[in-house]
């Protein structure tokens, strides 16, 4: 059943009305009355009284003459069941449970009670503990909200009821249209994907903003958001950035993938544009709202003053904005404008002269060249101009203007006049802000919404692998309670194709010289332990044993150690493999999400990973296009492409990347993989040390 009866019902019930004004029932019933909503289509519902504000009242939602689409419930969360049943009864089609009391107190039974009683009736229910909705279009405020915000084009869905009236409040106040306020609360039935899916095929909406705490189901949101971005922007402002303590992480992947970066790589990969803060989740949400898409990079910045210009400039080298280099026919075109000591150079400074004709006619020879793709106009207020003119002038300009369809946006910086100027801005479709940085990020927010549109979509990446048996030694694991030991990770890891070290295992010393003589020195000596990870660490491996005579030192040594560094780990023998000649060191693993899934990391390799941190994740499974973009986040990248030195082979690092990526999907009881370091050649590559972790 679609959300069209919750968020547009043409018939309301509000269970639990009151005549005292203090009571929340009586709140809502006024401000739907209040919001424009018909009042022929209201209907209060109490059995105590006969008439709330005017209005009939009814006992039960059961004797009202009509059918009803929506009803609100706002009654003591003990007699919410019985509310429903009569809900339920009715047919009524959706429910908005203000009501708290439930999960958010410990009330677990309860909730699941009314979502059960809503589910076998095919009600919809929002909430519960909610401060309800808001819905521009159908003159709806059924919430105790002060007030119905401006109409526009934004849609807010919040996990925090208060938080949601105090937003509405500062939109109202900067005079920032909404299309519908949608508190979630507890989100029992309702949550915030089902209402992205509602808004993107809305015509009142021309962007979702949002306020959460958390996400329930990390990969439904990323089906559904990869789908809706590419139609309609998605903007979130995600609470809870505090790291999760590594303390119990035992790979490097996985104590560098802390939760919040989980969400970082998630918004990333499905065009979601992630807020810093409440004045940016609207700036953004405007720009996102009112800008046409731009027709390429070219940035001008038009200003009256160089101060403010220096700031645009530099916000814009910060967020990924290209400004133009100003041509010789358009400078002259622009020094009309201004006087001698102007500066046609980007930004284009007008000077503290200039005045709203100045500001028109430079605006307007900008807008007429179409190698101008966007205009970031400043203004600081001066003793001779009046801000409101300014505004209005660029207003005219804007309707007036040939190639409209540029996205403008504006910082008038100053005291109440240019408050009111921002207003008028904003109202006309010139999204406009108190301060430069706030101006350039919104319009950054538009630009890298619009790469994300022209992103390819890339194809996914599959190889082959041996799954049969890498699951014989996967299941053997398990069974024993114990992570994969270094010769299981990199039997697993070459049966996926990786290139890894073979490795065989002396149970003795003589053993190990002998493997030794076979193999031929240089050799590595390490400790083969399912309870060390990191062997560095307690001094369980050797490098670069050239003779006999050291390796029979090696070997007393590792085992020495380990004895006194980790006495309580298992040992299993030592392993002898050949000595890997050094290349450029990087880092690929994956490490499981519980929200999310699979994150498959990329990154400078070795000792110090987590101190340069150096790395990139992206969520599987992984396309062509996750894979080019996440090794181009990282520094290392250069190195590889051959920064002071001849190139080193991408495509083989592409092909483990690939290979963890495959691994990670075929074995969700894999938790993390490290692959640290892995050596990149000329030709090729060699994984030097591989772990794989287990869910226990």
């Amino acid at each position: 059943m679609s959300l069209q009866h919750l968020i547009r019902p043409k018939t309301i019930a509000v269970i639990g009305a009151s005549r005292e004004e203090t009571k929340i029932g009586h709140m809502v019933l006024k401000n739907i009355i209040d919001g424009g909503f018909p009042k022929e289509n209201v209907f209060p519902v109490n059995p105590n009284v006969d008439n709330i504000l005017g209005l009939k009242c009814y006992p039960s939602v059961k004797d009202i003459p009509v059918d009803v689409d929506l009803a609100v419930i706002v009654v003591p969360a003990r007699i919410v069941p019985k509310v429903m049943k009569e809900c339920a009864e009715k047919r009524v089609k959706a429910v908005a449970v203000i009501s708290s009391g439930f999960k958010e107190v410990g009330n677990v039974e309860g909730e699941r009670e009314i979502v059960r009683i809503a589910k076998e009736a095919g009600i919809k229910l929002l909430g519960p503990n909610i401060v309800g909705i808001a819905d521009t279009p159908m003159r709806i405020n059924a919430s105790f909200m002060p007030y119905l915000p401006e109409r526009g084009k934004i849609a807010f869905i919040s996990q925090s009821g208060a938080l949601a009236i105090g937003l509405v409040t500062w939109t109202k106040l900067k005079e920032i249209g909404l299309s519908d306020v949608v508190s979630i609360g507890n989100k029992a039935d309702v949550n915030e994907i089902d209402l992205i899916e509602f808004f993107s095929k809305d015509p009142h909406t021309k962007a979702i903003t949002l306020y959460m705490e958390g996400i329930e189901d990390g990969r439904r949101f990323m089906e559904v958001a990869k789908r809706v971005t590419k139609v309609k922007p998605i903007v979130m402002l995600k609470a809870g950035k505090a790291e999760r303590t590594a303390a119990a992480i035992k790979s490097h992947t996985g104590s560098l993938a802390g939760s919040d970066i989980a969400y970082d790589v998630a918004f990333k990969q499905c065009g979601v544009i992630r807020a810093e803060s409440f004045p940016t989740l609207f700036d953004y949400g405007l720009a996102l709202a009112s800008l046409p898409d731009p027709k390429g990079e070219n940035v001008v910045i038009l200003t009256n003053g160089g101060g403010a210009g220096v700031m645009a400039t530099d916000a814009c080298e910060e967020y990924g904005l290209k400004l133009m280099d100003i041509p010789g026919d358009l400078a002259g075109k622009l020094k009309k404008w201004m006087p001698e000591f102007g500066s046609t150079l980007n930004p284009v400074d007008l000077t503290g002269m200039a005045a709203d004709r100045d500001y028109y006619g430079s605006l307007q020879t900008l807008l007429a060249d179409e190698r101008v793709h966007a205009i970031i106009i400043l203004y600081c207020h001066t003793a001779i101009t009046d801000p409101l003119k300014i505004a209005e002038a660029l207003v005219k300009c804007k309707r007036e203007g040939e190639y409209v369809d540029k996205p403008m946006v504006a910082a008038f910086i100053g005291g109440r006049e240019c408050d009111t100027a921002i207003k008028h801005l904003t109202r006309y479709g010139i999204p406009a802000f108190e301060n430069p940085e706030r101006a350039v990020a919104a319009l950054a927010a538009k630009y890298r919404y619009w790469r994300y549109k022209k992103r390819p979509s890339g194809t996914f990446v599959k190889v082959g692998g041996n799954k049969e048996k890498a699951k014989v030694i996967i299941e053997r694991a398990l069974r024993e309670g114990r992570a994969l030991t270094p010769s299981e990770a990199a039997e697993v890891a070459h049966l996926y194709d990786i290139p890894v070290v073979r490795k065989r295992i002396a149970r003795s010393e003589e053993d190990a010289l002998k493997i030794a003589g076979e193999i031929g020195y240089p050799v590595v000596l390490e400790v083969e332990s399912p309870d060390i990870v990191h062997k560095v660490d307690v001094g369980a491996i050797k490098l670069n044993i050239r003779s006999r005579e050291e390796l029979e030192k090696a070997y007393d040594e590792v085992l020495s150690n380990v004895k006194k560094n980790a006495p309580k780990a298992r040992i299993e023998g030592v392993v002898v493999r050949s000595f890997v000649k050094q290349g450029v060191e990087v880092a690929v693993g994956m490490h499981r999400d519980e929200l999310f899934g699979p994150m498959v990391m990329f990154g400078s390799g070795g000792t110090l990973i987590e101190l340069y941190k150096d790395v990139a994740f992206r969520i599987a499974p992984l396309t062509d296009i996750d894979i080019d973009e996440m090794m181009k986040e990282t520094k290392v990248v250069r190195v590889l492409e051959g920064f002071r030195d001849k190139p080193r082979d991408i495509d083989a690092v592409k092909k483990v990347i690939a290979s963890v990526n495959q691994l990670s999907l075929d074995f969700d009881v894999i938790k993390d993989i490290d692959i640290n370091p892995l050596f990149v050649y000329e030709k090729g590559c060699m994984a030097f040390d591989v772990k794989i972790l287990l869910r226990s």
